[in-house]
């Protein structure tokens, strides 16, 4: 009797050593922490050894496999294999398994872990979860016949602050959870954007009700990410801002070309070098200057839209499109109260 618990015992111990050597989606995302001098030696403890380097598409990659010495009392037969490279600004880390069970676990643990994750597209089709700078893509494939299934982490590095100086640097943002981890959470909001009272879009607001508010709208709504173009504006017709009863002084944000929020329309031509229009208040896009490239600036990928003080007598601006020049003539106070910018 004694002997059969000792039996038990020894072969309860083999099972759990042989189950923490096992490596799980979370050992990714640790990875993705750890000084490229410190991988081998995680990866050692985990049971995992080098296999070498190789070049793939110009990129050096680097791959572990689990030492089947270590491993060789295990009689599950699951593979396991590493691949670790970097390519640009992006840190990848790949895990492949042939189990399905530990695929399906992968994704439950990232949920826990506070990825968010996109989960209307089924779960036959890639997964996407996504934390501050980390995304995650989980898929499965065919290989030899066999079933292979793999996490993807992507760790994107967050950019030198001292490069984020004007408006369009900010396009470098793709996502929500790419903004909260370079600013913070206190200073990324989601909202509600209100292009009319029957179109509504999500999006994410930076410094809400400040002076360097910027509105991020994203093709993807669900997972907040894609980005579409950023908005620029003192002023912003969001669920947030209608609850803001203060004031928001003039916005701070300056594109690289000189263009910013409550610029006078005689210092945009000056900018410009050459006259341009924008549609009459009666058009489906008043006040929105014609989307040309003529002169300096190009407003097919800068979008603005103009103000004016004091124009409700003015004939001049129900035509259908009105030259900038003209409205300077007749001596119409407008200036830029929105600019969208386009990546």
């Amino acid at each position: 009797m004694g002997k059969s618990i000792l039996i038990l015992f020894v072969s309860l111990c083999f099972m759990c050593q042989a189950q923490s050597q096992s490596i799980t989606v979370d050992d990714l995302v640790s990875l993705s922490s750890l000084s490229p001098k410190n991988i081998d030696s995680y990866l050692n403890k985990k049971g995992f050894v080098s296999a070498g380097k190789s070049l793939q598409n110009n990129l050096v990659e680097m791959t572990f496999i689990e030492n089947r010495k270590t491993k060789s009392k295990d009689t599950s037969g699951i593979i396991r294999s590493i691949n670790l490279y970097k390519k640009e600004d992006i840190e990848y880390y790949i895990l492949h398994t042939s189990s399905a069970k530990e695929f399906k676990d992968g994704s439950n643990r990232l949920r826990k872990a506070g990825f968010l994750c996109d989960s209307s597209k089924g779960k036959t089709a890639p997964m996407f979860f996504q934390k501050r700078n980390l995304t995650v893509i989980s898929n499965f494939s065919t290989e030899d016949g066999y079933p292979e299934y793999i996490f993807t982490l992507q760790k994107k590095e967050l950019p030198n602050p001292n490069k984020i100086q004007y408006a369009e640097d900010l396009l470098l943002f793709d996502s929500h959870e790419y903004l909260v981890s370079f600013f913070g959470q206190k200073n990324v909001k989601q909202d509600v954007y209100y292009f009319s009272e029957k179109e509504l879009k999500k999006c994410s607001v930076l410094f809400p009700n400040t002076s360097q508010q910027v509105t991020f709208i994203w093709n993807d709504e669900v997972a907040l990410s894609k980005l579409s173009y950023i908005l620029i504006s003192g002023i912003l017709p969001t669920e947030g801002a209608v609850k803001f009863s203060a004031s928001v002084s003039q916005n701070k944000w300056m594109m690289k070309n000189g263009i910013y929020s409550n610029i006078s329309i005689r210092e945009l031509l000056d900018l410009n070098g050459e006259d341009f229009e924008f549609y009459g208040r009666d058009s489906e896009f008043s006040y929105m200057v014609c989307p040309e490239s003529k002169g300096n600036l190009d407003f097919k990928k800068i979008g603005i839209t103009l103000g004016c003080f004091d124009c409700a007598s003015s004939s001049l601006l129900d035509q259908k499109k009105i030259s900038v020049s003209d409205a300077i003539d007749r001596g119409l106070a407008m200036h830029v109260i929105y600019i969208m910018i386009m990546p």
